[in-house]
């Protein structure tokens, strides 16, 4: 559903400037950048407001994030748009959409999540509304936080997760995603991941580089570090690469994994 279509007005220009770029924040660790069709002509991205909890009237407001959409027109971002993609009172943030728009993720925090955060998708429709958010289950979400999801090449979801025994802090991981289904979720190694906070990964195919952010900068700040999925000849004018021959194509695409059915699974 689309809810709010003719909101914001003078806030739309500051809205999409401090999303634009991945920037700092105090209270999420580390806000990711719009996420945007391969087309550019429709972006994703989320923000937080303060409002009243649903229960406790004396209470104090609580931060709660919304996702939102924008459509290109004339070579501004415009027609900012609130989507309900989890109920009144819940969060929904970090979202990406496929190069297509056809497919949005997205992490939340609604009723009957297995944890804090869960990973959900939704179904875009030709006229960008969306469909019933659906969790993406145990392969991918624990009882704790899994967040900032970012799907590549169409069928790659990575994500940060602290639910499972990784390296420490948020670890990420990877699924692949086909169709309806989608494999265990895998830990991208010691070569990706540290003891602090790794929030997320871009890849760079023809460098065969991957850029992680992270925290594990000097006094916990976030940063961008460059590592090694592959053999390149360029690997040592970078700094911090951390060199792993086998590939990530080899270690994500076992082909010895089985794909299993999920919650988001469609109904026939």
């Amino acid at each position: 559903m689309l809810t709010g279509q003719t909101t914001f007005a003078q806030a739309d220009e500051k809205i999409i400037n401090d999303t634009m770029n991945g920037s700092v924040s105090t209270i999420d660790g580390y806000v990711p950048s719009m996420s945007i069709t391969e087309d550019g002509k429709t972006a994703y991205f989320s923000k937080g407001t303060y409002q009243k909890p649903l229960y406790g009237v004396f209470s104090k407001k609580e931060l709660v994030y919304h996702v939102y959409r924008a459509e290109k027109v004339n070579g501004e971002w415009a027609n900012i748009t609130q989507l309900e993609v989890c109920p009144k009172h819940y969060s929904a943030k970090h979202p990406t959409v496929t190069a297509d728009g056809k497919r949005l993720f997205f992490a939340s925090n609604m009723k009957g999540s297995f944890g804090k955060y869960d990973i959900y998708v939704t179904e875009i429709a030709a006229d960008g509304s969306v469909g019933v958010s659906k969790n993406l289950g145990p392969k991918v979400n624990t009882k704790e936080d899994e967040l900032y999801p970012s799907i590549y090449n169409e069928t790659l979801l990575f994500f940060a997760s602290e639910g499972r025994d990784g390296y420490g802090g948020l670890d990420l991981y990877a699924s692949q995603v086909v169709k309806n289904t989608l494999t265990t979720s895998v830990n991208l190694g010691a070569h990706i991941n540290s003891d602090s906070d790794e929030y997320a990964i871009q890849l760079s195919p023809e460098k065969k580089m991957g850029f992680v952010v992270s925290n594990r900068g000097f006094n916990n700040t976030v940063s961008q570090y460059t590592v090694a999925y592959g053999r390149s000849s360029k690997q040592k004018q970078y700094i911090d690469v951390a060199s792993n021959n086998a590939g990530f194509e080899t270690v994500l695409n076992d082909d010895t994994r089985e794909y299993a059915d999920t919650s988001f699974q469609d109904q026939q």
